[in-house]
């Protein structure tokens, strides 16, 4: 008799617990459902010839507004002027592109090669990853990439490239790729690595990885065989957070890196490094308070745009494109939280989700907001 009221006040607790879980869960759930956030951030791009960064906001009558910090608000017309290499179509359409800038003659198919975009977040770097990657053949003479018949994986020993089709080792190709690593200094195995494995762009820039030591290496794929080169870090020795390889129209650049000091560094064509601005970027779980979770870049041919949108305000940096020197910052907190977010969050100091804003994966956060 003992044992089955311990079991009746057991299966009690038990659902008093569940019931204790879902409130926390449902509740701030049902008031995210009800009031939803409207909290997009607008468009901004640098204008040299203002000297001053110029918003896109649409307004409650979804018309957009062209309007810079100090709340001077232009047309489209005086927009578009200010902002000529972002706005070059509509201004050769109207017949108004300068002939030149800043010494430098101007032409459409310029403005459009030294046009670079770049947009990543913390939500798409911590998603799940398969490990398995695609080595596109850079030089095959081919106007369109193509997708080659097989993937690699990292082993503690080197590189393991396996057929799609027939799911089997290519041990030769294995041996050939992870001998030219070693022979160019590279320790195993692989710290870090990142390529940009889709065939939607004009060129392949391979991979960026860092081996054990933490040094810096580009290694793709030339004709069938490996080609690897050793970045000069300045004597850095590396210990890098986060590396991206891309491919601008220019070829100017391999890539980007976010060092161990949470500073942004450029990886040019002639394999060296050079750190962008003067600010600071920290993406690692222990700065949450401060953490950027987007980082977008847009550039042209004389000046990048860099926002960093961080957990309490969001900042706008303009630097030179040949320089990467820092030209000018302006950095706009997060707006006042509203009441009723706050009662909610009085009423419920303890509030679970199962998503989280700087995650892909599926696990109990608690007081992620």
């Amino acid at each position: 008799m003992r044992s089955f009221k311990n079991s009746i006040s057991a299966i009690k607790y038990l659902i008093i617990a569940l019931a204790v879980i879902l409130l926390v869960w449902l509740l701030p759930a049902f008031y995210e459902l009800l009031t939803p956030r409207t909290d997009k951030m607008p468009f901004v791009v640098y204008s040299c010839l203002d000297s001053t960064f110029i918003r896109f906001e649409t307004n409650e009558n979804k018309q957009v507004q062209y309007i810079d910090f100090k709340g001077r608000e232009f047309t489209k017309s005086e927009a578009d002027s200010l902002l000529p290499l972002f706005a070059f179509r509509q201004l050769v359409a109207e017949g108004r592109l300068p002939d030149s800038l800043y010494g430098v003659a101007l032409t459409p198919k310029m403005i459009q090669q030294n046009s670079f975009h770049f947009k990543t977040s913390l939500k798409q770097l911590n998603k799940p990853a398969v490990g398995l990657y695609t080595m596109i053949e850079s030089a095959s003479g081919q106007v369109d990439l193509q997708l080659p018949p097989d993937v690699f994986r990292l082993t503690d020993e080197g590189l393991e490239f396996i057929d799609c089709e027939t799911n089997t080792v290519n041990r030769a190709k294995s041996l050939s790729f992870s001998r030219e690593l070693t022979k160019q200094g590279f320790k195993f195995p692989v710290h870090l690595i990142w390529g940009n494995g889709t065939t939607r762009k004009e060129y392949d820039n391979g991979f960026l990885l860092t081996d054990a030591e933490e040094h810096l290496f580009q290694l793709k794929m030339v004709k069938g065989m490996p080609w690897v080169r050793k970045i000069k870090d300045n004597g850095k020795n590396g210990c890098y957070r986060r590396i991206f390889t891309i491919e601008p129209a220019n070829r100017q650049l391999i890539g980007l890196a976010v060092s161990s000091d949470d500073r942004l560094w450029a990886i040019r064509s002639d394999a060296t490094m050079q750190r962008i601005g003067d600010f600071h970027m920290p993406m690692s779980a222990s700065a949450k308070e401060k953490m950027v979770n987007t980082i977008t870049i847009v550039g042209d041919l004389f000046h990048w745009t860099i926002t960093l949108y961080t957990t309490t305000d969001t900042r706008y940096y303009a630097v030179d494109a040949r320089t990467f020197e820092q030209i000018a910052c302006e950095i706009v907190p997060d707006p006042a939280e509203p009441l009723s977010r706050r009662l909610m969050r009085y009423l419920l100091p303890i509030r679970l989700r199962f998503t989280s804003w700087h995650s892909q994966l599926i696990y109990p956060n608690i007081n992620d907001d």
